[in-house]
């Protein structure tokens, strides 16, 4: 019992000879310069649990211009905090107005509502609208989020569309959309 066959021995030295590349191949994956060279383990977790903290406290929330980029992907911002920058198109009442893309877009108008009565907006201020992006915009469920009373009539073209309903409007922006 003490001899091995040929056929055993052949897969222990195959065995043995594939071990080392096997070996050298996982350590090439754990490579782990560039920004953390010098970095220990504990570090490099740190960072990373920091980074994952900001994407879910939402710091990664769009910024910027209300233009065709934005609102072709419009349906991917639903539920998250935005800031977008326009123009003020129109004034509908003294808690909601719309604002329109930059000269070189044709996107619809993008509805916001405001809890509070609004800051001095006009027509064609240039304003930056921080606010939650919804969709299907329903008066009475809009009414109640707000809590007040819209004129039904001014609202009717807004049904199941989606809108902006703003925590904070800037009209301090500077005209550059």
């Amino acid at each position: 019992m003490g001899t091995m066959t040929k056929s055993t021995w052949m897969k222990k030295a195959a065995a043995l000879a594939i071990a080392p590349a096997a070996i050298l191949s996982v350590a090439a994956c754990s490579d782990t310069a560039g920004s953390e060279q010098g970095a220990d383990v504990e570090d490099v977790n740190e960072a990373a649990e920091e980074d994952n903290e900001q994407v879910a406290e939402g710091d990664d929330a769009y910024v910027g211009v209300y233009d065709q980029a934005w609102y072709d992907d419009q349906d991917s911002h639903v539920g998250e905090e935005v800031t977008l920058s326009a123009d003020v198109n129109e004034v509908v009442d003294p808690t909601a107005f719309t604002i329109a893309g930059t000269d070189d877009t044709t996107v619809d108008e993008l509805l916001i509502v405001h809890p509070e009565d609004l800051p001095e907006v006009s027509t064609e201020l240039t304003v930056a609208v921080t606010g939650t992006v919804k969709e299907g915009f329903d008066l009475v469920t809009v009414e109640e989020d707000l809590g007040v009373d819209l004129d039904d009539a001014l609202y009717e073209d807004w049904d199941g569309k989606t809108y902006v309903h703003a925590t904070e409007i800037d009209d301090s922006v500077a005209s550059d959309t």
